[in-house]
């Protein structure tokens, strides 16, 4: 993708990012409901996400953890050692990130509703990450420090 490509994407999503129907679209987002295989009844909605973050996932993953503490911490840090040579692998970690928490903490399988999935937070997760991969192509970040 040629940097005129780049600059002319940029140019139409940040324009896009500023019209009032966008921040109604996250708005919208949020009311859709759970899936859920096994079927539940729609007034224990609030239940069901509760019952999809206690059991995410993510939860059986415990050995994440500090890989996931410690990484960011190494990359924040080599930002203000080597500036620009590692926003752009700082920019690539954390639209992975974004995509493994959509799937890892908004996923769950239990026996009483089988495999469920909080669609909403899903969504959400794996638009930031999208812009952060974008962000990763387009290099618009400035992380130098100011006076």
């Amino acid at each position: 993708m040629t940097r005129e490509n780049v600059e002319r994407i940029q140019k139409k999503l940040t324009t896009m990012t500023k019209k009032w129907w966008f921040f109604l679209l996250f708005l919208f987002i949020q009311f859709i409901p759970p899936f859920v295989s096994k079927g539940y009844d729609v007034s224990k909605t609030g239940e069901i996400i509760g019952n999809i973050l206690n059991n995410a996932v993510i939860s059986s993953l415990d050995f994440l953890y500090p890989i996931f503490k410690i990484i960011p911490i190494l990359l924040i840090i080599s930002i203000f050692l080597f500036k620009d040579r590692t926003i752009n692998l700082f920019n690539v970690y954390v639209a992975i990130s974004y995509v493994l928490f959509a799937f890892l903490q908004s996923v769950a399988f239990t026996e009483q509703h089988g495999l469920a999935i909080i669609t909403s937070n899903l969504i959400m997760f794996l638009i930031v990450a999208t812009f952060w991969f974008w962000e990763a192509i387009a290099k618009e970040n400035d992380f130098t420090t100011q006076n």
